[in-house]
């Protein structure tokens, strides 16, 4: 990694307050007891972090989701660059990566459905030792790539998505699924159906560990209910099913395969969707803030106040009740983008070189945000993405 300055960009970031909640997986709670205001401000210039022109073996090694890390048995970091080709990036540390030019897992692009293994983005790792690693998949299916599935003929209209589970044996070299559909994670409660847009679960954000169980944040799009995050857990990382949503009151929802299994059951509880609207894009546990911190691509939080589109956070003591999102970064996104505008960022992501933990689960006072800067050619979007990280300063009640 070469650190470039990034000089076209102005950065403003704006002091956020972060509340805390309380409760540990209550069945309700209200923001009470605010410690005093906590700060998380960009400290520094935008540098990169891989240089697409320079740098890929291919039009397909892209960062096109959150930038994910984690440190290999052999003591070398490991950073992913997810597309439906997902790469990574070697090297001893997070400050000293080095591509390489063979991608780690690639698409089937399975054209029936059922089988939820068309294009395949790893999305979330994480290994407990190094060598074993389990990772939740953004499966793509894009039915306007198989003939007859989709008579709009484009990506929107027809795209059903889902999360399945990988595993790596050989401490992330490769990774592998199970047969379908036993590496099915979380699917719509309906089935595939041209014409109706982006429907399912997407995007996971970050696995995390908290005594035996592990936790992620999901993208729920659903045709007839309200858009928003769950919080998904299990305590057996290595069995696709055995993941649960919280409902309101407990994790018992067990999202269904509608190919193969009958009624719909419960569905998931929207988490906190004032607060963080959709933003699943960045989890990790601030020590400087004791609480955990969520950082993602939204809106301003006042519908209709002029406030700026950009990368946003919030803070939370259960992963459940979150303080306001609070605006960190303004910046222009992939929604806002005018052709000839500024170049659009999208996938923030907060990694600490710092951090001793092997899945960089934890983000002390100085973490960097990641995110990937888009180039257009003729207001159409290229293959040419670079990954960029700019210095925060975090700083929380003594």
């Amino acid at each position: 990694m070469r650190a470039k300055p990034f000089t076209a960009w102005v950065l403003l970031a704006l002091v956020g307050s972060a509340g805390v909640l309380l409760g540990r997986f209550a069945t309700s709670g209200n923001a009470t007891d605010a410690p005093p205001a906590a700060d998380v401000v960009v400290a520094g210039r935008p540098q990169l972090v891989f240089d697409w022109s320079q740098e890929s073996c291919s039009p397909q090694e892209e960062p096109d989701l959150p930038a994910r890390a984690f440190r290999d048995a052999a003591g070398r970091v490991q950073l992913l660059l997810s597309h439906y080709e997902t790469y990574r990036m070697v090297g001893p540390s997070l400050n000293r990566l080095r591509p390489s030019c063979r991608p780690v897992m690639t698409s089937i692009e399975d054209g029936d459905p059922r089988d939820f293994q068309d294009r395949r983005w790893i999305a979330s790792p994480f290994t407990p030792d190094g060598q074993r690693v389990w990772a939740l998949v953004h499966e793509e299916y894009q039915g306007n790539r198989h003939p007859g599935h989709c008579p709009e003929r484009a990506y929107y209209p027809c795209w059903y998505n889902a999360i399945t589970l990988a595993r790596s044996s050989d401490g992330g070299r490769s990774y592998r699924q199970l047969r379908p559909p036993r590496q099915l994670v979380a699917a719509s409660s309906r089935r595939y159906r041209h014409g109706i847009g982006p429907t399912g679960i997407f995007a996971p954000s970050n696995l995390v560990k908290r005594g035996r169980y592990f936790y992620a944040l999901v993208r729920v799009r659903e045709r007839g209910e309200p858009s928003g995050d769950c919080l998904l857990r299990t305590s057996e990382i290595e069995a696709p099913r055995s993941w649960r949503a919280w409902d309101g009151s407990s994790f018992d929802v067990a999202f269904g395969d509608p190919y193969r299994t009958g009624a719909r059951g419960p569905r998931c509880q929207r988490i906190a969707s004032d607060q963080i609207s959709e933003m699943t894009e960045s989890l990790t546990f601030s020590t400087a803030l004791d609480r955990w911190l969520l950082v993602g691509i939204a809106g301003p939080v006042e519908k209709g106040r002029a406030t700026e589109r950009g990368v946003y956070f919030s803070t939370s003591v259960d992963l459940l009740h979150w303080s306001p999102r609070r605006l960190l970064l303004p910046a222009v996104t992939l929604h806002t983008y005018k052709c000839g505008g500024t170049a659009p960022i999208a996938y923030p992501s907060v990694l600490d070189p710092a951090s001793r933990d092997r899945n960089f689960e934890t983000s002390g006072r100085r973490p960097y945000l990641y995110f990937t800067k888009f180039r257009y050619r003729g207001c159409r979007k290229t293959p040419n993405r670079d990954l960029m990280r700019v210095r925060l300063s975090i700083s929380g009640p003594e």
